[in-house]
């Protein structure tokens, strides 16, 4: 499914999973959350979705799982690619280290709640603007910033724990 496909489909996907997530939850601002953590993982498949009816099934069971692994205190596991794409060229020494680091920050990206995982990797891995983040989560770029910059946060905090 193309970029535009998707966010033309989002709006309808989003308030049926809104409604399913506050049937589970009843609290709009955790429904919220799991409705953002829907549509990025929706978006994270967006190229295995063919259609509106596939990825409206696929909405649902995401948040009935997500709902009640809220309703657990437990976040789901999602793997994510690493953020860090560059290679280093000719020197043992340099490879080695940049694997090492590189490892490290993948350790430590995994360890993210969903959300800030699935930003950080549109923006990062697959160089989402803001707005078309806010587009696919269904929400406002503002808020998009905000979740990047908290994520971006977490990272840095942990990167400085594991050294």
């Amino acid at each position: 499914m193309e970029l535009d496909e998707f966010i033309h489909i989002v709006p309808k996907v989003r308030e049926h999973s809104l409604h399913q997530a506050l049937t589970y939850l009843k609290n709009m601002d955790d429904a919220e959350d799991v409705v953002q953590e829907v549509l990025a993982k929706l978006w994270q498949m967006h190229d295995r979705i063919n259609n509106m009816e596939m990825m409206n099934h696929l909405a649902s069971v995401i948040v009935k799982n997500t709902s009640l692994n809220t309703i657990r205190n437990r976040k789901t596991a999602v793997p994510i690619d690493s953020v860090m794409q560059q290679e280093t060229h000719g020197n043992p020494s340099l490879q080695l280290e940049e694997k090492e680091s590189r490892q490290r920050l993948e350790k430590i990206v995994s360890q993210l709640p969903d959300k800030q995982r699935a930003v950080i990797r549109m923006r990062n891995v697959e160089q989402l603007s803001y707005t078309e983040i806010a587009q696919v989560l269904g929400t406002t770029e503002s808020s998009v910033r905000a979740m990047i910059c908290k994520a971006r946060q977490a990272l840095i905090k942990q990167m400085k724990l594991a050294t």
